[in-house]
């Protein structure tokens, strides 16, 4: 099964919020549901982390 996931709170983007979305996109994969996600191309973030792309598993299929 596969799921999409909208959301503005991607990495490179930092602080609390991206954390929700890719903690829920890691674990998702544990109950045998493929996330794929719909994120902004270009965006401005206040906060950057760009640490936090190295937390994206493997195979997960990212749209910008």
């Amino acid at each position: 099964m596969k799921v999409l996931i909208l959301t503005c709170y991607w990495p490179p983007s930092g602080g609390s919020g991206v954390q929700r979305w890719l903690k829920f996109v890691k674990y998702l994969q544990d109950f045998g549901i493929t996330p794929v996600v719909y994120t902004f191309d270009n965006p401005d973030y206040a906060i950057q982390d760009e640490s936090l792309e190295k937390e994206v598993p493997e195979g997960v299929e990212v749209i910008r």
